[in-house]
């Protein structure tokens, strides 16, 4: 999988909420990349160790308080731990602005290595089994099962 390098593109990534509300740069990129990564929510989660819920909020920049939209801007920690699942590179937020976000990110790559590749190697799998779980079934048999399971939640 070959990420963008931010840095160097002329590509600009647009807001991910329609009220308005301007997500933080950094949430634009994140989003961008988590999008052509082809992973989960989950598969960030796991890969993370963050919630569900706090990534998504980092990948739209948007959390909502009081039914309100705001833009909220990534903690640095929360950043570090996306752009070392997604293939950022210090340089990228370093251009955004966030040093101390690279410095964090460059001392976990240098410390880390083995984990994310074991953790990409996780996710590569559990893909590959999900796909092959999936080819079994054919479109109809997996519409008449999600049919069922439905009629019997009722």
């Amino acid at each position: 999988m070959a990420i963008q390098d931010f840095a160097s593109s002329n590509a600009q990534p647009s807001p991910s909420d329609d009220s308005g509300v301007q997500a933080p740069a950094e949430s634009l990129i994140l989003n961008a990349t988590y999008k052509k990564s082809g992973l989960t929510a989950a598969d960030l989660a796991a890969a993370t160790g963050l919630s569900v819920g706090a990534i998504r909020i980092a990948l739209s920049g948007i959390r909502y308080r009081s039914g309100e939209p705001k833009a909220t801007v990534p903690p640095d920690q929360t950043l570090v731990r996306l752009a070392s699942a997604l293939g950022i590179g210090p340089a990228v937020l370093s251009g955004l602005g966030r040093d101390r976000a690279a410095e964090l990110l460059t001392g976990a790559k240098s410390t880390s290595a083995a984990p994310d590749l074991d953790t990409q190697a996780a996710i590569a799998a559990r893909e590959a089994l999900t796909r092959q779980v999936l080819a079994v079934f054919s479109t109809d048999e997996l519409r008449a099962e999600i049919a069922r399971r439905t009629e019997s939640e009722r």
